[in-house]
């Protein structure tokens, strides 16, 4: 995932590849199904932030982009969208802690091989807080949608449940839980999927106070999700 992940930053400076799959509907139903697995993979919330809550003042502001290996660019070739060996989803990410150890996040971004715009919301509740002896421990609760790919809406709904400890500078963190990813083909003549999946992630967030910097690796299903952000968190 080097090379994919490299390319993903240089995505950054790059407008989204204009692509709205316009055979889709040449896909059969299985076809739809296991194309809906690779965007749902690529389009769900990546937090990419630890579990230990900012605090009332607090504010997680980054640049971040992630970059998803797709497991089936053949079908992506069917239907009209070339054959990427990955999607890579550059984003401006913000984070804001409110009382009782709540933060509120959301995202707005956009795909590259497919034109999508894509968006996204967190509320993340930290059930104990990161302490001398314990870490963190927080529920997350999320939500991704699409626009701009034709016919096609990807909606995406998730829990998680996250783990962090901070030392320092440094916060590890990793976490779990269970994705349901919706596709939907209007005019068609393809079924509308709904699935969910497991994931397990995990990252490490590093504070340099004129700088925040973090990195994250997710396996959602047969997905492999790499993640990178950087901005400011205090």
């Amino acid at each position: 995932m080097k090379r994919p992940l490299a390319a993903a930053l240089c995505a950054l400076a790059l407008p989204a590849a204009a692509g709205d799959l316009p055979s889709l509907g040449s896909l059969g139903q299985d076809q739809f199904r296991r194309l809906s697995e690779d965007l749902g993979a690529a389009f769900s919330y990546k937090g990419v932030t630890p579990a230990t809550p900012l605090g009332l003042v607090g504010f997680d502001v980054g640049v971040e982009v992630s970059a998803t290996d797709i497991r089936h660019a053949d079908l992506f070739r069917l239907a009209g969208g070339g054959a990427p060996d990955y999607i890579a989803v550059p984003k401006v990410h913000v984070y804001k802690g409110l009382p009782f150890g709540v933060d509120l996040g959301a995202f707005v971004g956009a795909a590259s091989d497919v034109s999508a715009t894509v968006y996204g919301a967190d509320a993340r509740w930290a059930l104990v807080a990161d302490g001398v002896a314990t870490p963190a421990v927080a529920l997350r609760v999320s939500g991704t949608r699409t626009a701009d790919i034709g016919a096609l809406k990807v909606s995406t709904l998730a829990a998680d449940l996250m783990v962090s400890k901070k030392l320092t500078i440094v916060t590890p963190y990793a976490g779990a839980g269970v994705v349901r990813t919706v596709s939907d083909a209007k005019g068609t003549g393809l079924a509308e999927e709904d699935f969910r999946k497991t994931r397990v992630f995990a990252g490490l967030n590093v504070n340099f106070a004129v700088i925040n910097l973090a990195i994250e690796a997710e396996k959602l299903g047969d997905n492999t999700t790499l993640s990178a952000k950087a901005g400011w968190r205090f």
